[in-house]
């Protein structure tokens, strides 16, 4: 086998192992053990928002993904800050209530937006002589722009447009809630928004950050995005929006879908200021480093790629609050 071959080999097993493992039916249903009183909870279908909407049902539900959205019920803990949370591939829009609650539990409005997430990037681009390939199927998925015909997404289904329209429809159907802050006009706030995302959700972060300059980005199990000579994907060494200094990655020692070295080298690329620094039995900030690390094991199985915000397989304390908790505050709640 030639040494081509050999790495083209290697980089298809490392692309079906996301597609695999980021979908497994365990991380379909979320299980909530920390407090959700005065937060107001809305579980929107895209199609209510926009009856043009597609979402096709989720493999694992049966059901489309719907936006998960909460809200502070008591304005005066309002921080006037949106936390945008986006999930791995195939996953539920539930599978992370917890992180989400947390959110809103320190005064943030919070969403995990509905999108299309039916197939992870990475496999999509495995066999591409395109170096650029990642790139332009997160481009497509965040925009609806005809970049790729990998994917086929219009704008009206892209995330960014859904966002915008979903903030639109709570400003006006929730009028009370304090949407219309992360608005300017009918269009998004960036500068307000604290973005995170898990595993595809992590590159789809990254890109948001080379896009719009936000509050925050943290990227979590990710990002997987590679050439086919092994390196970062070039886009990851573009110019950032968001300056680094509001960028921040998280990841398991042990996760074997995107492997702690391959995400570590996306947050170089980035920019992320290191190095690589545990989490676990230290306190925040960590050193001042924003490339952190864990090496908890989940509660049950050995699933360490999604440990840290999956509610099934959370870590947890004698009171039941996941152990990540002041990490999470760290990373995505100033």
């Amino acid at each position: 086998m030639t040494p081509g071959r050999k790495l083209r080999d290697l980089l298809g097993g490392f692309a079906l192992a996301i597609a695999v493992v980021a979908i497994s039916p365990g991380a379909v249903s979320a299980k909530m053990l920390t407090k959700t009183d005065g937060i107001v909870r809305h579980d929107i279908e895209v199609t209510t928002v926009d009856p043009t909407a597609v979402q096709a049902p989720n493999r694992h539900t049966g059901q489309p993904n719907k936006h998960f959205v909460l809200a502070p019920q008591n304005p005066s803990t309002r921080k006037k800050k949106l936390f945008l949370y986006i999930v791995g591939s195939g996953v539920s829009e539930t599978t992370a209530q917890e992180v989400l609650y947390a959110g809103a539990r320190r005064g943030y409005n919070a969403i995990a937006i509905a999108y299309r997430n039916y197939e992870a990037v990475a496999p999509l681009c495995a066999r591409s002589s395109d170096d650029d390939c990642t790139e332009k199927v997160r481009e497509e998925i965040l925009t609806g722009v005809d970049l790729t015909p990998l994917v086929t997404i219009t704008p009206k289904d892209a995330l960014e447009p859904r966002l915008e329209k979903l903030l639109v429809y709570l400003r006006t159907t929730y009028p009370s809630e304090g949407w219309g802050e992360f608005l300017n006009g009918d269009q998004i706030n960036w500068s307000l928004i604290s973005a995170a995302g898990h595993s595809q959700g992590a590159g789809h972060v990254a890109l948001l950050a080379k896009r719009h300059a936000m509050d925050r980005a943290v990227i979590i199990s990710g990002v997987a995005d590679v050439t086919r000579a092994g390196k970062p994907a070039p886009w990851l060494f573009r110019p950032n929006k968001t300056p680094v200094d509001r960028q921040y990655g998280f990841g398991d020692v042990a996760d074997t879908i995107v492997p702690l070295p391959v995400a570590v080298r996306s947050w170089e690329a980035i920019g992320l200021k290191g190095p690589l620094t545990p989490v676990d039995g230290r306190s925040p900030d960590f050193g001042g480093s924003h490339m952190l690390s864990t090496a908890v094991k989940p509660t049950t199985g050995a699933n360490f790629h999604t440990v840290m915000v999956d509610d099934n397989i959370l870590p947890r304390g004698p009171d039941g609050s996941p152990v990540h908790e002041p990490v999470w505050d760290f990373l995505m709640f100033p």
